[in-house]
């Protein structure tokens, strides 16, 4: 029989991982238990166990079961989206910000920001060069570069007199590839035929009075700092200016990272203050819940779809109406979570809605109330996989006699629900 019911389930439903089905030993008495008791109550009946009637039973079942096991999951501690947490921010044209893991404790829900100044790299714009001119002689010429206080010792040589254009060019592509954190290039000047370099720091900040700057070794004839301009700054490197919960703060950089959990990038700055709030992640959130949806959809339309072809369609019309009743019942907290019930019973999501209450924990009530449509429906997923023959047609052969000292059921009810575990096992 086993086999029987293996190869039915693989012909309508894909197998899915099972997380939540009981599997204990304490789990699997309750289930029995239960079992055994609603047998105790129910009257003795005779079935058709056709072809269609036994995939339609073992559809609803599986659909009960797939169902329970993600409302169980989105209400476990370890695996609900609701414990996942995202970043908001009220302009995106001042602060980026971005968690860089899943631990948020030790940071404030809310945070106020006020960028006054951003950090700046230092600029250098050298001389101005009239490009046909031969202007550097002939020779080797030492100088060095000082970087955030670092010292490089640089050697230029200058085989023969070329044309300025042409010495700039080598310059700018020895500067290149001798120094770290700077960048060299030959710009052209307003001047006709003109040109000059232009040295940017590769980060920002302020370091001393300046950033960097350059020296030549040799202090008889003019060196190629001098013959360049290398020195001449045109815009110095300046350290970020912001406030946090109006309390003063200054970075080198504009990216910087709040408690080792948050980090921040300055983009702009701001008259007005910028909220930046820890939020729960809709995109997680929406996963899980329209997953949820889905399996739920799939029940209600397996059972539609039974109604609509079987003449035997009385347990379906059943089923179909103790879940759309509900849905009316629970209408205007479903809608206020933009969870859309539709004419034919499915529920789908109005994304809009969905993300603001997933945002101010609308949508996190609604799975965790005690009394709401969410713990109904998993109550009624729960009856279902225990006993799926309560929506299948079927004829009264005696009702129960409970009085009876002792009375005891035929294991009808569980001829399927019995199966808990199918090819899961």
């Amino acid at each position: 029989m086993l086999q029987v019911y293996n190869y039915m389930v693989e012909s309508y439903l894909p197998k899915q991982e099972i997380k939540n089905h009981a599997h204990k030993k304490g789990e699997l008495k309750k289930v029995y238990r239960n079992i055994v008791d609603l047998n105790k109550r129910s009257p003795f009946y005779k079935i058709n166990l056709s072809p269609d009637n036994q995939v339609y039973t073992l559809g609803v079942k599986e659909s009960a079961l797939d169902l329970k096991s993600k409302l169980l999951s989105i209400s476990d501690e370890d695996n609900s989206s609701f414990n996942k947490r995202t970043v908001a921010v009220s302009d995106d044209r001042v602060i980026n910000a971005k968690l860089l893991g899943e631990d948020v404790t030790d940071l404030p829900k809310s945070i106020q920001f006020k960028v006054n100044r951003l950090a700046s790299s230092q600029v250098n714009q050298g001389k101005d060069l009239f490009q046909p001119s031969r202007g550097l002689e002939k020779g080797v010429y030492d100088f060095r570069a000082v970087i955030k206080g670092q010292a490089y010792d640089l050697t230029f040589i200058q085989k023969e007199k070329t044309d300025n254009l042409d010495t700039l060019t080598r310059m700018a592509e020895y500067l290149n590839q001798s120094l770290p954190d700077l960048m060299a290039s030959v710009e052209q000047s307003e001047k006709k035929e003109y040109s000059y370099l232009h040295i940017t720091a590769d980060f920002t900040g302020k370091f001393g009075d300046k950033s960097f700057y350059f020296e030549d070794e040799e202090l008889y004839r003019e060196g190629v700092v001098d013959f360049f301009g290398l020195n001449r700054t045109i815009m110095p490197g300046s350290n970020s200016h912001f406030y946090i919960n109006d309390v003063e703060k200054q970075t080198a950089s504009n990216t910087f990272h709040l408690e080792g959990k948050l980090q921040i990038t300055l983009k702009g700055t701001s008259e007005q203050d910028v909220d930046v709030r820890i939020v729960p992640d809709s995109n997680p959130i929406y996963k899980q819940v329209n997953s949820v949806l889905s399996t739920y959809n799939q029940m209600l339309l397996l059972a539609k779809s039974r109604k609509e072809t079987s003449s035997e369609h009385f347990g379906a019309s059943k089923l179909i109406n103790e879940l759309t009743n509900l849905e009316k019942i629970y209408e205007d907290e479903l809608i206020a979570c933009g969870l859309q019930p539709q004419e034919d019973g499915t529920i789908s999501i109005e994304e809009s809605l969905f993300v603001q209450a997933s945002l101010d924990g609308g949508m996190e009530d609604l799975f965790k109330r005690e009394n709401g449509f969410i713990a109904r429906i998993f109550d009624k997923a729960n009856s279902i996989a225990i006993n799926p023959m309560e929506y299948l047609d079927k004829t009264v052969v005696i009702y129960p006699n409970s009085s009876r000292a002792g009375f005891t059921n035929p294991y009808i009810t569980s001829m399927y629900s019995g199966l808990f575990f199918s090819s899961f096992c």
